[in-house]
């Protein structure tokens, strides 16, 4: 979301002109953020009286001016838009009055005006409260508790009111289930009538393991003269979704997929997500496909969009993919698939080479995998390996989402684009400075050939001891990529059009672009959307946002349960972040961070710590240098922790940092197609 600025006549303390700011807040108690991505302007670093006014997420207006040091600092004036009706937190009792107390850095303890019928009073429990006053100057936010989840104590109760606090829903509305079921189980010969059928054509999907919804299949045909025509076929969630139903309403509301370490809230119910909308192999199932003729050298030179109908000839798994790239054998492989994925691996090393010269950035974090018992317990944290399997699927699916954006622009048919805004020259400067402490060389990336200063930077990673650091700083000097009817580009991945298409069964934006392409093959010149793209570009984005903090904090939680035990232990850490309060350290392998409050430390340096506490309420993580005392409980040190000047301004999520903003929305792959159903949300 785009904050909007006007300047005002007037001068703040510190000399400069103050300005009105609207925008998003990102609440951390004492403090907060107000979320900027308007061109050279940084976050802009909230306090002041004004906080008790809002609540995270809240779009507030506030009074800003530019401080000595060159940060952003303002107060909240009002409140422009509620982010929620309801707030979670840990009801507790206070002399004869009830306080709902939410999480750390949210928002201030609410009083509790009554009880819903039926729901006992707990104390200490996680409790949803339905909010019927909001806070004034005078008095706090009042409310009624209308749900009890459960005992902090109790794993899965942390997590729903993790969820519960992001207004996300797990149980769908009986009216919804009842419209998804309505289709029936399978498919009959008649609901294909009029569309393309491609049951001669090798089609295969290719997903994790653990994958239970397959919405993408491709293909792979050699037209001779070096020439090939790729193939992607995306599940047509639109056949089955539509305007005005109860069943579109529900879509729209939760927008997108949360994917948590012990469970899935789908988008969609189990009878289009799990099945209908499913390319389960040797079934019969409707599909959007888009067909793109790609030369040797990589580049498109013609795009076909079609409504067409496949039956899925195999179902794979990256690793048995990776078998046969490597020559290897794989059991129940029709000969014509084995020569379109031998096909597809050389295709896959040109398209990467292509994009990468062209300025696209591919950043190399690691991604950990919490790895859960049937009820929800962490039993440990795995590695998720980087084949070229995931990389084939990553290179198809973004030229599949370029190549129909790039075909509903050239007919001017309004779309959401997936918009990713160059990095702002300030976070770029910091950037600078924090990469030549570890010793790179990095001032070309100020140029005005910003991408290709930053691909430099990844090339003097590759093989560096901190180069896990050096990808996470990146990252988070990145703009967030976000839902727009206006687009002037793709920056992470270094294209002029780009829009979601390849993943309608999880992502609402998805739908729609698959609408606008419906409305393209039937003739029409515009695409009659009942939403405002505006409104749904803005609402998706929030959601989208909501969705990967509640699947962050999910992991931070379940990391400070196993990393409970360890309390006492020395580890090995490095530096990930400073802070006025001291810095974040990276603990070993586990993918976990740690707040030490200590201070002088730079960003890179290794150190030997101890765990000196654990809040596994909070998913935060506490250390000591080795052989020193615990110098405080897990959690924030009082006043605000404030990123020192030069630092990249927030440091990316992790074990241990509950509430920080997510790290920039594009990773690298659309969404449950990387190396796990955690891969990311998406370019």
């Amino acid at each position: 979301m785009r904050p909007h600025w006007r300047k005002k006549e007037t001068r703040g303390a510190s000399g400069g002109h103050e300005a009105i700011v609207e925008g998003v807040i990102q609440h951390k108690g004492t403090f907060a953020f107000l979320l900027s991505e308007k061109e050279g302007v940084g976050d802009v670093f909230i306090r002041g009286r004004g906080l008790d006014l809002a609540m995270d997420g809240d779009r507030v207006q506030a009074r800003v001016r530019p401080e000595k040091s060159g940060r952003l600092a303002g107060e909240i004036l009002r409140v422009v838009k509620r982010a929620r009706t309801s707030m979670v937190g840990i009801l507790k009792r206070i002399k004869d009055a009830w306080v709902l107390f939410p999480e750390k850095g949210s928002a201030p303890p609410a009083v509790v005006s009554g009880f819903a019928p039926k729901i006992v009073p707990m104390e200490g429990a996680f409790a949803v409260m339905e909010i019927t006053r909001w806070p004034t100057p005078d008095a706090g936010a009042a409310g009624i508790v209308n749900e009890i989840l459960g005992d902090p104590g109790d794993l899965r109760a942390r997590i729903d009111s993790i969820l519960r606090a992001r207004g996300i829903t797990e149980n769908f509305p009986a009216e919804v289930i009842r419209q998804a079921e309505d289709f029936g189980a399978r498919l009959e010969p008649a609901q294909w009538q009029g569309r393309e059928a491609l049951f001669d054509l090798p089609v295969c999907t290719i997903d994790g393991a653990d994958a239970k919804d397959f919405d993408d299949a491709v293909s792979l045909e050699d037209l001779g003269g070096g020439m090939l025509r790729l193939g992607v076929h995306i599940a047509d969630v639109g056949h089955y979704v539509k305007p005005g139903t109860a069943l579109d309403a529900e879509a729209y509301a939760r927008a997108t997929s949360v994917y948590l370490p012990d469970r899935v809230v789908p988008m969609l119910p189990p009878a289009l997500s799990d099945n209908l909308c499913s390319l389960v192999p040797r079934q019969e199932r409707l599909t959007m496909s888009v067909f793109m003729d790609i030369n040797p050298s990589g580049k498109v030179v013609k795009r076909r969009l079609a409504e067409t109908v496949i039956r899925s000839w195999r179902r794979f798994t990256y690793e048995e993919i990776q078998t046969l790239l490597e020559g290897g054998k794989v059991p129940d492989v029709h000969k014509s698939i084995g020569e379109a994925v031998a096909r597809m691996g050389r295709l896959t090393d040109v398209l990467y080479k292509r994009r990468v010269a062209r300025g696209a950035l591919d950043f190399n974090l690691p991604e950990y995998k919490i790895n859960a018992d049937p009820h929800g317990r962490p039993l440990g944290v795995s590695l998720r390996p980087r084949l070229k399997s995931h990389r084939l699927i990553e290179e198809f699916m973004l030229l599949a989402n370029e190549a129909v954006a790039t075909e509903l622009f050239a007919a001017k048919m309004p779309f959401l684009h997936r918009r990713h805004d160059a990095p702002d020259p300030l976070k770029l400067k910091a950037l600078s400075e924090a990469l030549g402490e570890l010793g790179l060389t990095a001032g070309h990336i100020e140029g005005s050939n910003a991408a290709k200063g930053l691909q430099d930077v990844l090339r003097q990673a590759e093989g560096h001891p901190l180069t896990n650091l050096i990808n996470s700083l990146m990252v988070r000097s990145m703009r967030q990529a976000v839902y727009s009817p206006v687009s002037e580009g793709h920056f992470g991945i270094a294209t002029r059009f780009y829009s979601h298409f390849t993943s309608p069964i999880r992502r609402y934006p998805d739908l729609m672009t698959h609408r606008a392409v419906k409305a393209l093959l039937g003739g029409k010149k515009e695409n009659h959307e009942v939403l405002p793209l505006e409104k749904a570009g803005v609402h998706c984005s929030e959601r989208e946002r909501a969705a990967a903090d509640a699947e962050h904090k999910s992991v931070d939680i379940m990391r400070a349960e196993m990393m409970k035990e360890l309390v006492g232990s020395i580890m090995d850490g490095a530096v990930t972040t400073v802070i006025d309060s001291g810095a974040f350290i990276m603990l070993g392998d586990t993918g976990a961070e740690g707040l030490l409050r200590v201070n002088g430390l730079k960003p890179g340096t290794k150190v030997k710590v101890m765990i000196a506490a654990v809040d596994t309420a909070e998913g935060k993580i506490d250390l000591s240098l080795e052989g020193r005392p615990k110098t405080g409980a897990a959690g924030p040190a009082s006043g605000p922790a404030q990123p020192q000047a030069g630092k990249p301004a927030r440091g990316p999520r992790a074990g241990g940092r509950g509430g920080q903003r997510p790290p920039v929305n594009f990773s690298r792959a659309p969404r449950g197609k990387g190396r796990g159903r955690g891969r990311g949300r998406g370019r």
